[in-house]
């Protein structure tokens, strides 16, 4: 059985649909160096990538999850809620395929969603949220 936590604030910090992130990953930054880089692979695909958005790596970090390349529009992903049970932290999120014969753009997409949060150095969990809460 798993200890209900408690609820730890966050902020998007991108969210989108198109990423130079093409496989999956469920990325942790707590550096700005690994930040600027993961940033430039992640705005790769603009003509005029965006800067990477401020964090102070003292006092935060950077939790994202990317979905990977898919072959049209309407897949999404979402982080629901950050917690602190027992000794780690968990980052919940949803993901939503299209529905079946859905009307949806015909490109490739890379769903993802990036986070700013307080920092913690100990272990972080990903897990996905179900459905139905």
């Amino acid at each position: 059985m798993t200890t209900v936590g408690m609820a730890v604030p966050f902020s998007t910090l991108a969210k989108g649909f198109v990423s130079g992130m093409h496989e999956p990953a469920q990325i942790v930054i707590r550096s700005q160096d690994e930040w600027v880089a993961v940033w430039a692979r992640h705005t790769r695909a603009h003509a005029q990538p965006p800067s990477a958005p401020p964090v102070d790596f003292s006092r935060e970090m950077v939790v994202g999850i990317f979905m990977g390349q898919r072959g049209t529009g309407g897949y999404e992903i979402e982080i629901t809620r950050v917690e602190r049970a027992d000794s780690q932290l968990r980052v919940y999120y949803r993901s939503k395929d299209p529905e079946p014969g859905a009307m949806v753009t015909q490109m490739l997409t890379q769903p993802y969603h990036v986070i700013k949060l307080p920092r913690d150095d100990g272990p972080l969990v990903v897990l996905r949220e179900d459905p139905s809460r």
